[in-house]
């Protein structure tokens, strides 16, 4: 009898399908998509578009560790020989094509780019005050991203007019090297000429952090006069070196006397989403490098004692280096 019953049921709800015309007719369409038409008619959906390009840079916090593990100055740590592997190819030069963090690396920085090029698609669309300068960030930005891609890769896939859709997407060729940089410091040399110096919210970038990553440019392509001219205008500008070395790294120390520019993140939520690897609202890197079962009256928290210093790293400060001080006392 149950049977009977799902049976009826089933073809009296067949029987009113045809009258239900919106469910029939209904064609999919991408309802979840806020596109350009829909988006970007005010200067502040243009604000809230930038503040989206900066949000990558809180994804890369591992691009530093890569750096140092695959020199002489660190070797991979961890808990043990199956801890953080991605690191432990890197230190060992066993890399395979899908390392976790070279993968992330990839993707976090070419979604900056994308979100960077959405803004320059639609530059023209919408006049309004302040244009000019955030602009200025969103190629900084762009510059900022490509600078972390090729020295990571070399070669990289270079677009700047357009996002890559998904039907080009594995299709561009890797440009060489020196045309990203031209890139690089074209987008840098624009932002220079329209950031302010100044910017009442933290972790905005200005005219100086544009240099400062400029300066840095033109240093890794050995361009050592124009790099320390370009320099110059930091070293003169409105910075001060803090007494205590160790200092800049405590929390009291964020956005400091001798910051340039300083990735935010905010301990609000938890500090990282296990279940979406390198996205999180805080910096992971704090949790990964920390000493692990460290105790006394150190001013930092625990860690996984992930990117441990070699005696090499230590051997090279010279007597008296505050910078080896710090270290040893637990910064």
């Amino acid at each position: 009898m149950k049977n009977t019953k799902y049976i009826l049921g089933i073809a009296f709800i067949t029987l009113l399908m045809p009258a239900c015309k919106k469910f029939i007719d209904y064609k999919p369409k991408d309802d979840y998509q806020i596109t350009a038409d829909d988006y970007l008619k005010t200067a502040d959906d243009y604000q809230k578009m930038v503040v989206g390009t900066y949000t990558p840079l809180q994804w890369i916090w591992a691009n530093v560790v890569i750096g140092d593990v695959a020199s002489d100055n660190s070797v991979s740590g961890g808990e043990n020989a199956t801890d953080q592997l991605g690191f432990q190819q890197i230190d060992d030069y066993q890399i395979i094509p899908n390392n976790a963090y070279l993968t992330e690396a990839w993707k976090s920085c070419y979604e900056g780019i994308n979100r960077a090029n959405y803004l320059e698609e639609n530059k023209a669309k919408l006049d309004f005050t302040g244009k000019d300068a955030l602009y200025g960030e969103v190629y900084f930005l762009r510059a900022y991203y490509y600078f972390e891609l090729v020295r990571l890769f070399g070669d990289v896939p270079l677009f700047v007019d357009k996002r890559l859709t998904v039907s080009e997407s594995g299709t561009l060729q890797r440009a060489p090297k020196a045309d990203v940089y031209t890139q690089i410091e074209k987008d840098l040399n624009n932002a220079i000429a329209v950031l302010p110096i100044t910017n009442i919210q933290k972790g905005r970038i200005t005219k100086f952090a544009a240099q400062a990553l400029l300066g840095k440019v033109l240093l890794y392509q050995n361009k050592f006069d124009e790099s320390a001219a370009m320099l110059e205008n930091v070293v003169n500008g409105p910075f001060s070196l803090v007494t205590n070395f160790g200092d800049i790294f405590l929390q009291d120390g964020e956005n400091g006397t001798e910051s340039v520019f300083e990735i935010q993140y905010s301990n609000a939520s938890p500090y990282y989403d296990w279940s979406n690897p390198g996205r999180g609202q805080g910096n992971l890197a704090v949790q990964v490098c920390g000493i692990r079962n460290l105790t006394g009256t150190s001013p930092y928290g625990q860690g996984w004692s992930t990117n441990l210093p070699t005696t090499d790293l230590a051997g090279a400060f010279a007597a008296g280096d505050k910078r080896k001080e710090c270290n040893s006392t637990g910064y």
